[in-house]
């Protein structure tokens, strides 16, 4: 089961337990449950009872965190999701963990590389110098002269 990172704890909301989930553009609002990772602890699952869109971030409700005491001992985790509980992105976007596991060639059909994850050895901003075959497994760049050396 792939994880993909939907957000971040970022701070308690109000008084009945609500935490302020930062980074999420929408996924919150569909998903009956999430994972929360602290640290470089085990995800715990945790079925959502409320989330709407507040301000910069959403405020969500989970199961089992019924006041801001514990909102605030969940500051800094992960918020995490199943893949294969997102909807799939709109047109012209792609989820990171869709791109994992793709061969990157150059438009002349040069081998760069393979996206392992974020932050890799080789960075290629996405536009406009990718396109994202996911159909043929591969990522074609482009890049300006010396940006691949």
């Amino acid at each position: 089961m792939a994880l993909v990172r939907i957000g971040k704890v970022a701070r308690a909301v109000g008084l009945k337990g609500f935490l302020g989930v930062a980074g999420s553009d929408g996924a919150l609002g569909e998903l009956e449950a999430i994972l929360l990772r602290q640290g470089t602890g085990e995800p715990e699952r945790r079925r959502i009872e409320e989330a709407r869109p507040q301000g910069r971030v959403w405020a969500v409700k989970l199961e089992g965190v019924s006041d801001r005491t514990a909102a605030e001992r969940l500051v800094g985790a992960e918020v995490l999701a199943p893949r294969d509980e997102l909807a799939e992105p709109g047109e012209g976007q792609l989820l990171w963990v869709d791109l994992e596991g793709l061969e990157v060639v150059t438009a002349a059909g040069a081998v760069v590389g393979r996206v392992t994850g974020p932050g890799g050895e080789k960075l290629v901003p996405l536009a406009p110098y990718v396109t994202v075959e996911k159909e043929a497994g591969r990522i074609v760049v482009d890049p300006p002269d010396g940006l691949l050396d």
